[in-house]
Parts: C-alpha cells; structure tokens; sequence
C-alpha cells in the first residue's frame, strides 16, 4: 500500500453523491418497514384502508423514481500517477468503472460555473480529454476550492497542446 502511495502524484475524491445515496435507503428503508407493519397488523383503524395503502404506494413510486436518479450518480477518485498516467473511477452502489488516460492525453483542467436546483452558484472542475471526452472531477459551492483543485490538477499532468484555433 505505501508503494502505491508513493507513486501517485495526486489524488481527488467526490463524495458528494454519499449523501443521496444515505438518504436514498434510509427513505427504502423505512418505506419498507412501514409496507411490513401495514402487512403485519393490518391498516390503523383511525383512517381507511384505502388511505394508507395508497399513501404507502405513492412513497414507494417517489422513492423508486427518485432512488434510480440518485443512485446512479457516482463517487469518483481520481488519481493522478508520478509518470503522468490518470485513472478516474467512478462508483455506484451497483457498480464501479475504471477509466484510464495516458501521459498527455488531457487536454485541459477547467473550472465551469453552473447553477444548482436553488439557482445558487455552482462551480464544477472539469477534465477534457484530447478525444473530447469530458468528466467532472470535483464540484461545489465555493470557487475558490475549484480553482485550487485545477491549479494542482494542471500542475500534477502533462497537459496535452490544445489544437490551433481555426
């Protein structure tokens, strides 16, 4: 472990998607709790039955739509080797994909304002690829920490030349 330690220049996590994901199966956890006691003992008699099981399925159908959004948004690490090389690999609660570039095969590291679902400012770092490929490798609200997670990106790979404007 230290010898791979030694040989990476950089490394970068996104965790951000763990806050959804947690969210996520709390919200299926207790839905599933709730269908096994509404199964166990029957609907409350304070209120029809029709009532609570419908009530039971709209929080599964939210749950479900919701859960296929959230859990597909994946953490990533991407690391940066003493040689140039970078892998970035991206999870997800039912899978994982591991993307490799070569020594000078990145274009450029950009950092790209955006908004979030509040209209608030967003700012998200950006890698591109020579191929036009194009991942985000970290994001969030303050620019400054976007700006110095591109400043160490630029500074760890050997940027490819960018083609002549044409």
């Amino acid at each position: 472990m230290a010898t791979n330690a030694a040989q990476t220049a950089l490394d970068i996590r996104n965790r951000i998607a763990l806050v959804g994901w947690i969210f996520m199966a709390t919200w299926f956890g207790m839905v599933m709790l709730f269908t096994w006691l509404m199964a166990r003992d029957g609907p409350h008699p304070s209120q029809p039955a029709e009532l609570q099981k419908g009530a039971i399925a709209i929080f599964w159908i939210i749950g479900l739509a919701a859960g296929g959004h959230v859990f597909s948004l994946p953490v990533t690490r991407f690391r940066v080797g003493a040689d140039g090389t970078a892998t970035l690999s991206s999870r997800t609660p039912f899978g994982r994909k591991v993307e490799t570039f070569p020594a000078g095969s990145i274009r450029a590291v950009e950092v790209r304002a955006d908004r979030d679902s509040d209209g608030d400012p967003y700012w998200r770092t950006v890698l591109v690829a020579k191929d036009g490929r194009e991942r985000t490798i970290r994001e969030g609200h303050h620019r400054p920490d976007q700006q110095e997670i591109a400043a160490r990106l630029r500074a760890a790979l050997p940027l490819a030349e960018s083609p002549p404007a044409a």
